[in-house]
């Protein structure tokens, strides 16, 4: 697995926010939630990169990320 020396990674497997073994995980305000039922899309207030081998949280994205985060 190739890792880009300049992302974050997960510290047991080596997997960074590229890799298709991480996913994202996302967290919405209470807002949010009462309009994603209503079946309005909204932004989370952050997301989080998570390993799907061993479950470690090792990235988070910035504020400006968030912004551009679609």
């Amino acid at each position: 697995m190739s890792q880009s020396p300049s992302l974050p990674h997960c510290d047991s497997c080596g997997t960074d926010r590229k890799s298709p073994l991480s996913r994202e995980v996302k967290t919405y305000g209470n807002w949010a939630w009462f309009l994603i039922l209503f079946g309005i899309s909204s932004k989370p207030t952050t997301v989080s990169f998570q390993c799907s081998r061993c479950g470690q949280v090792f990235d988070r994205l910035s504020p400006e990320e968030l912004e551009h985060h679609v």
